[in-house]
């Protein structure tokens, strides 16, 4: 009966640890929910102390769209920036990952 139990155990451990792990969201997600957001959110974001951008001191660049729009590229990690595409409303529609660094992502 104790081994029997010893397994249940670890298999709810197991379980809890899988579960834990899973909601952790990847840089594609994450980006993705953002499509929609105003841009001031994210910047909002960014200005946090604890943010990657605070951190490594990053000024914040632009850059203008021939369609209108314009994009603020935000750090995400080391050699990896998010692209993102603001319409003239400030609201996100669409973003690019760009850098090695985002290879895997």
């Amino acid at each position: 009966m104790r081994k029997s139990g010893s397994f249940i155990s670890l298999v709810l451990l197991c379980s809890l640890l899988a579960a834990c792990i899973s909601q952790i969201p990847g840089l594609r997600e994450w980006a993705d929910q953002c499509i929609g957001l105003p841009i001031a959110e994210l910047q909002a974001m960014e200005a946090e102390p604890e943010s990657y951008a605070s951190r490594i001191g990053w000024k914040t660049r632009t850059y203008e769209l021939p369609n209108g729009n314009w994009v603020h590229v935000a750090p995400d990690r080391k050699d990896c920036e998010v692209h993102f595409e603001v319409d003239k409303a400030g609201i996100v529609v669409a973003y690019q990952l760009v850098g090695e660094g985002c290879r895997y992502q």
